[in-house]
């Protein structure tokens, strides 16, 4: 966090001195101003800096801090459960519907053989599909996924408002390529 406000200190005083340049070059052409009046103009231009950026910095935390509650509520109809956390962030990360069906089925704890025998794959299938989601969504292994889905899951139970509101998982699975299985 401190190396957020060093580089906003020097990105503040950078912009004042550049300002400051500006306002001497383009008001005193023919003589040079006095020290008085160049760290007058710096302290001016430093301080309505420092307000602009103050300002758009606590907007953008705001708005962020929004949208962030917004994805987090569930709708009405909504469960709080790990499907819905998936498939809010799966357009966000550009996620397949396969790649977001083994994305639940890692949420929910499947081994990758269970996911590829329930969904009728390969087993380097679901191996590609995770890397993929990995990949798109910033994580890195099947824990950090696990984990990220369980903190959302309860950022959205924190967060709704409704009294009734229930963590839940939907008895029915994303099964969309499973294999029909014949009597011996």
């Amino acid at each position: 966090m401190s190396r957020i406000w060093i580089f906003g200190l020097v990105l503040v005083t950078v912009i004042a001195a550049l300002k400051t340049l500006i306002v001497v070059e383009l008001t005193y052409a023919q003589a040079t101003p006095g020290m008085g009046i160049l760290s007058g103009l710096f302290a001016l231009f430093f301080a309505l800096t420092a307000i602009v950026a103050y300002v758009a910095c606590t907007q953008l935390n705001r708005h962020v801090v929004q949208r962030r509650r917004e994805k987090l509520a569930p709708g009405v109809s909504e469960p709080i459960a790990k499907e819905t956390v998936i498939l809010r962030h799966a357009s966000d990360w550009g996620l397949s519907q396969a790649e977001a069906d083994v994305a639940i089925f890692v949420a929910k704890g499947f081994s990758n053989s269970e996911i590829a025998e329930m969904r009728g794959s390969a087993i380097t299938t679901v191996k590609s599909q995770l890397g993929r989601i990995y990949q798109k969504s910033g994580l890195d292994t099947r824990y950090q996924l696990i984990a990220f889905v369980t903190d959302e899951v309860v950022s959205m139970a924190k967060e709704a408002d409704r009294p009734d509101a229930k963590v839940e998982t939907k008895v029915v699975l994303p099964l969309t390529g499973r294999r029909k299985q014949t009597a011996a």
